[in-house]
């Protein structure tokens, strides 16, 4: 199977994402429910590498594949969507959600070191950000990439105007990047990145699913040098409106020898990774990568 990279981009239609937002806004989710019907179906038909992804993620779990998975996994995603603008919007939006162990982030937050929190293309994290604005109250400060097409960055962040969360563009100026990310821990915030999508060669080979991935290692580095606790969560969507926000085993950074540095990050990354592994055998749906993951 030929790879195809990731391109740095998020997919979408920035015209489309502002139709579903005025129906959130004035109807609620009803008749986004039902629009999404045929734009998946659509979907489905033409987006022949997306399926080709799909495939690949879901025999790594040995798991068959007919049209109407495909039509599943994209009606997930898009609901997962559908779901994030609610939030934000506000009116007319009945989500619900479930906290486990959400006393682990606030108790390494008052530690005065900040927090990173880790999650992956698995579930919404748009709906993390908003569980974490409104239970946490702490500055959120979330890691994008800077390929991602401006009108779309645009519709979020004049959705995430009035929270307390700030954009922290990915480029290929790394140790921009990385100053920023530690300035925001000096000041005891919150650092939110999703980390299984790189940009750069800075990357280690992981076991995942039975076979190598590259995973980014920078915010791993980061995390071993300011010795910042990495805190993996997860948030997927359990019935139609409801979703578990789920904050799994913290991996703790202590000080480490410098030359022992590299095995120790690859030892956080795996168990990182792992608990990735785990979710996506229980939510196979909600793994919303929709390129050939594995080279």
């Amino acid at each position: 199977m030929s790879n195809q990279k990731w391109s740095g981009k998020t997919e979408g239609w920035g015209f489309g994402i502002k139709i579903f937002l005025a129906l959130i806004k004035i109807f609620g989710f009803a008749p986004a429910y039902v629009l999404l019907v045929p734009v998946c179906f659509v979907y489905t038909i033409i987006s022949s590498k997306a399926r080709i992804a799909i495939k690949q993620f879901r025999q790594h779990l040995n798991l068959k594949t007919n049209f109407f998975d495909y039509y599943a996994h994209f009606f997930s995603f898009s609901l997962s969507l559908i779901h994030k603008m609610g939030m934000l919007v506000g009116k007319n939006c009945k989500i619900k959600y479930i906290v486990e162990n959400e006393d682990f982030i606030k108790n390494a937050l008052q530690k005065g070191k900040g927090a990173i929190l880790l999650s992956s293309h698995i579930g919404s994290w748009g709906i993390a950000s908003e569980i974490l604005f409104k239970r946490i109250g702490t500055k959120v400060n979330i890691l994008t990439f800077e390929r991602d097409e401006e009108k779309i960055k645009k519709i979020y962040e004049d959705m995430n105007k009035n929270r307390n969360v700030n954009i922290i563009l990915l480029s290929e100026n790394s140790f921009d990047t990385a100053m920023k990310i530690k300035d925001a821990l000096q000041n005891g915030e919150i650092v939110a990145v999703l980390a299984d999508r790189y940009i750069d060669e800075n990357v280690a080979e992981i076991e995942f699913l039975g076979e190598k991935a590259k995973f980014p290692r920078g915010i791993f580095e980061i995390a071993c040098i300011t010795q910042t606790p990495i805190i993996p969560v997860f948030i997927t969507r359990q019935k139609m409106e409801v979703y578990n926000f789920r904050v799994g085993e913290i991996i703790e950074m202590p000080n480490v020898d410098r030359k022992k540095r590299k095995e120790f990050i690859a030892f956080a990354m795996q168990d990182f990774v792992n608990q990735i592994g785990e979710q996506a055998k229980k939510t196979p749906l909600q793994w919303y990568n929709f390129y050939c993951f594995w080279d």
